[in-house]
């Protein structure tokens, strides 16, 4: 039984050692029909079917036929290249060439759409000219760690309805993102993608390990194989090797050249992992470091005239009309403030001669009451003199009377100060109370209560507009508000407020009498309290208190006022626990 149990653990280690993952689907079934082979050179595992392999090679090596004598190489080593994806930054992986002697990711061929195969079969040559080229470098992958390639290649949606979250096809295969629809499923695009609020749990969990169980296989596979490999066979590998290049090569040469459109298709430049790490490493041989220089991640999306807020620089009809565009509405915009200054030059210079005009209409005013009081001081010295002559006191008449003095009122600007002018030219000669300016006219707002006049503009905070008053509310600057103490707010509410709402309010809030701790508390209205009768059955109140209760309720208010003011001796200003002095605004009994 022992040893029957040794040999089913070594059976099963050895097992679990050949177990290959494909790097396309990240699955690790392997059948005779679609088994999984693997690469002599680099050592990447893969379908037959994921690949595209044809039968042009019967025997190849695979978990299937460990002691065959045909080796099988991927498309990059046949061509001897460390090739660069042209749809993602990722550098690892397998990897099929374009018509145009591009690379990319079998992987994200399958699944960006608008990549085209020319033999679906074996899933070559690969086409990029029918995709829109506006798709390199518009959207921003959400799993990229280095910022500087978030926005390179193309970026795929999640397939969940309007689910928003974008990412490369080999980022979202990193976290078991990606799936294949069943064979029995006639789908005409059998391939999806979903970010990681929409995926399957478990799916992704299993995915998820496969992969990182192949990225460790595949760097210590080669390190095992060539230990395990005789010279002679490693030599037959390399001589085979060196036979794929030379036909690679000389297909390169003899093939057609690819159709490309007639019309110039350019990129971004930041839009390619390639370029962006050799720009990279240009500044690294320069001893620049690329850390200071920040990552534009500014949206592109379109503004409210259907045009990009921004476009990156690139030799496209769209960034030149863009920048054409810019120009036009700079000088536009350059030639309206020019415009709006003249005006404003203008009526500033009518503003100041009709300042002019009122000060000369104001002395001239002036001067024309003056002279009025006069003649009305000689009229009534005149009508005097007939009155004593006759000897009857005569009624003085209405035009030698002196004219009543009229304050303005407050909806004409008016202030406490009594002026000869009329009433219509306060609002003309109004001053800010912080700038000391008579412009803006129209944004000055009167304080209630200092009775001066504020720009919206100049408060602190500034308002955006009049704040709107009321029979029953008023308006108050903020030097006002913070000079006014809680007591004087009462003695105002109870002298100028109107009765209703605001005087129930501040009773509430201020209490109507204060009874410090050392003075004996009053005697309790006993026969009030208990007895149930009204009107004439008050002559039960004790008289000591009768003359409490008929002090106005006015009086009452000002003497609890009086009395709120602390007192030397209050007991309460010492700290039970570090019997330090205090008051009632930092002790709590």
């Amino acid at each position: 039984d022992s040893l029957i149990l040794e040999k089913s653990q070594t059976w099963s280690s050895q097992k679990m050692d050949h177990i290959l993952i494909c790097c396309v689907c990240l699955g690790d079934n392997s059948e005779d029909a679609d088994e999984i082979i693997q690469c002599d050179n680099c050592g990447i595992t893969v379908h037959e079917g994921c690949y595209g392999v044809d039968g042009e090679s019967d025997s190849i090596m695979s978990s299937a036929s460990e002691n065959s004598t045909e080796p099988w190489f991927c498309d990059a080593c046949k061509c001897g290249v460390t090739p660069s994806c042209e749809l993602c930054p990722n550098q690892d992986g397998i990897f099929k060439e374009t018509d145009a002697g591009r690379w990319v990711h079998i992987v994200c061929a399958l699944y960006v759409p608008g990549v085209a195969f020319g033999d679906i079969d074996k899933l070559r040559p690969v086409t990029l000219t029918e995709m829109n080229y506006s798709k390199y470098g518009a959207k921003e992958c959400s799993f990229c760690e280095d910022t500087r390639f978030a926005r390179t290649g193309v970026c795929i949606s999640c397939d969940a309805g309007m689910c928003r979250a974008y990412f490369h096809v080999t980022c979202a295969q990193k976290e078991g993102l990606l799936s294949e629809a069943a064979a029995e499923e006639d789908i005409a695009d059998p391939f999806f993608a979903y970010c990681k609020q929409h995926a399957d749990r478990l799916d992704r969990k299993w995915k998820r390990k496969n992969y990182l169980a192949l990225q460790s296989y595949c760097k210590m596979s080669l390190q095992e194989r060539e230990k395990q490999l005789s010279p002679e066979a490693q030599a037959r590998i390399n001589a085979r090797l060196q036979q794929y290049r030379a036909k690679a090569e000389l297909a390169r040469t003899t093939r057609p050249q690819a159709w490309v459109p007639r019309e110039k298709l350019p990129r971004p430049l930041t839009s390619s992992a390639s370029a962006i790490r050799k720009l990279m490493r240009k500044a690294e041989l320069m001893g620049i470091s690329t850390d200071i220089f920040p990552v534009d991640t500014s949206d592109t999306s379109s503004s409210v005239d259907g045009r990009r807020k921004h476009k990156q620089p690139a030799l496209t009809a769209d960034f030149v009309n863009y920048y054409l565009e810019r120009n036009m509405r700079m000088i536009q915009i350059q030639e309206n403030m020019a415009e709006q200054k003249n005006i404003k030059d203008k009526l500033e210079n009518e503003q100041e001669k009709l300042h002019v005009e009122y000060n000369k209409l104001c002395e001239s005013l002036e001067e024309l009451q003056n002279m009025n009081g006069k003649l009305r001081n000689e009229g009534q010295s005149i009508w005097a003199l007939l009155g004593r002559i006759i000897g009857q006191k005569l009624n003085i008449p209405a035009i030698l009377r002196a004219p009543k003095e009229r304050k303005p009122s407050k909806k004409e600007g008016g202030t406490q100060k009594t002026s000869t002018l009329p009433a219509v030219l306060y609002r003309q000669v109004m001053n800010c109370g912080i700038c000391k300016k008579n412009h803006d006219q129209h944004l000055l707002l009167l304080c209630d209560t200092c009775k001066l006049h504020y720009h919206l503009g100049c408060l602190d905070p500034p308002l955006t507009r009049m704040p709107r008053k009321t029979k029953n509310s008023y308006w108050q600057c903020s030097e006002c508000d913070q000079a006014g103490s809680s007591d004087m707010e009462a003695d105002i509410a109870m002298e100028t407020l109107p009765d209703g709402t605001k005087r129930s309010r501040r009773q509430i809030k201020e209490p109507v009498k204060f009874v410090p701790q050392d003075v004996p508390p009053e005697p309790k209205k006993i026969p009030i309290r208990n007895t149930r009768t009204r009107g004439r059955k008050r002559s039960f109140v004790p008289e000591e208190e009768k003359p409490e209760e008929r002090i106005p309720r006015e009086r009452r208010q000002r003497q609890s006022v009086l009395q709120k003011k602390p007192k030397s001796e209050d007991l309460r200003t010492e700290c039970a626990t570090c019997k330090g002095t205090g008051d009632n605004e930092n002790l709590v009994r």
